[in-house]
């Protein structure tokens, strides 16, 4: 293949990495929460996370003034965001059915851009949202007509998902991303370890046997994974890019089934289809 053709294929190949490091990182995050409690592990992933791109920035370019003020909205969004997720993570059974619940965070994001913004919502986002509900219905429905407690943890950690991203979105188009998003890293950190300390017990953690997953969460799952997504998208259109990055969840449930053993009930199976279905209508321009 000429070098050229290889060159055009790289933003494509690293977007495909992007989401493989994606999926890793919700093993990576089981395995931790099996010796952390969930809002202490979230706040070192995020403390770590931003001291390492903090690092990128002082080598790369100038700190600039004011941009933690922007920043400040989006970490807070990010964290509670995130405390919602780890915590359904810690109680959910099955870690493919909690990435496509996840995931509906793309479907809600035009909803929150209307909510926050005021953008106009599509006939496409209706649809989507539509088709989402029923995936939904299919992956977390219970007999008798109950929403597991995990679940409904992940569903708000969706739409907190969803308002970051819609706010993100308007945020970022003004300011240093490398910077904006350390420091949004920092104050999400900063926001779990506060909760920790109010909500968690400290003693008698197993560090030792936590660390090689912890560490692939912060270096992996989360830094290079955002130097990765970054340069990726800043090179493909936005369409094709969110294209690309929407088999983070199929990726997911097909580790965690190569991982864990576990596999989908065919409810599960159709609720998951249906979820990938939604995520392809909202994000097709």
């Amino acid at each position: 293949m000429p070098l050229a053709a290889v060159r055009r294929r790289l933003p494509e190949s690293a977007l495909l990495l992007v989401t493989l490091l994606a999926a890793s990182g919700w093993l990576f995050s089981k395995a931790v929460l099996r010796d952390l409690p969930p809002l202490l592990f979230m706040a070192i992933r995020f403390g770590l996370s931003a001291m390492v791109l903090a690092g990128l920035v002082r080598r790369r370019q100038r700190w600039q003034p004011g941009v933690w003020r922007p920043a400040l909205r989006g970490g807070l969004l990010l964290g509670l965001a995130m405390m919602c997720w780890v915590y359904g993570l810690s109680l959910s059974q099955h870690v493919g059915v909690a990435a496509f619940i996840s995931s509906l965070g793309i479907v809600l994001a035009p909803f929150a851009a209307r909510l926050w913004l005021g953008t106009a919502l599509s006939r496409r986002a209706w649809l989507g949202m539509g088709v989402a509900m029923a995936g939904m219905a299919c992956l977390s429905w219970r007999p008798g007509g109950t929403l597991a407690v995990a679940e409904s943890w992940l569903l708000l950690a969706a739409a907190g998902q969803a308002a970051y991203l819609a706010v993100n979105s308007r945020d970022m188009a003004a300011m240093p991303v490398l910077q904006a998003t350390a420091w949004q890293l920092l104050v999400a950190g900063a926001a779990c370890l506060a909760a920790s300390a109010l909500l968690e017990r400290w003693q008698g953690l197993a560090w030792q046997a936590c660390w090689p997953p912890l560490l692939g969460s912060v270096l992996l799952a989360t830094c290079l994974r955002f130097v990765l997504q970054g340069w990726g998208q800043g090179r493909l259109g936005v369409a094709q890019a969110s294209f690309i990055l929407l088999l983070e969840p199929v990726w997911t449930a097909l580790l965690a089934a190569w991982w864990y053993g576990s596999g989908f009930s065919l409810q599960q199976g159709s609720g998951a289809a249906l979820v990938l279905l939604a995520l392809l209508l909202t994000r097709r321009n």
